[in-house]
């Protein structure tokens, strides 16, 4: 059964083992459930981009400069990664 995982983002996350068993993955910055299940039902249109690079592993975290943004070596997203429907 294909999985929709949705990830309420508050911040950057590790995510590269549910991204790739995931059928799709929806990033949540605070939608209601209502607006969610609209999307995931077709009844709706999903759009949108990350405000963060999504890093491929807590190694890559703390080998990239803390004062300099988006910069993890391989992101799983990069930054500005989304889609318009």
């Amino acid at each position: 059964m294909p999985t929709l995982v949705c990830v309420n983002l508050e911040r950057p996350a590790v995510l590269p083992e549910i991204a790739a068993k995931a059928a799709a993955l929806v990033a949540d910055y605070g939608a209601s459930d209502t607006a969610l299940l609209d999307v995931a039902f077709g009844r709706a249109r999903a759009q949108g981009r990350l405000p963060f690079e999504l890093p491929r592993s807590m190694a890559a975290v703390e080998a990239s400069r803390p004062d300099v943004p988006d910069d993890t070596e391989d992101p799983v997203f990069p930054y500005g990664h989304g889609l318009n429907l």
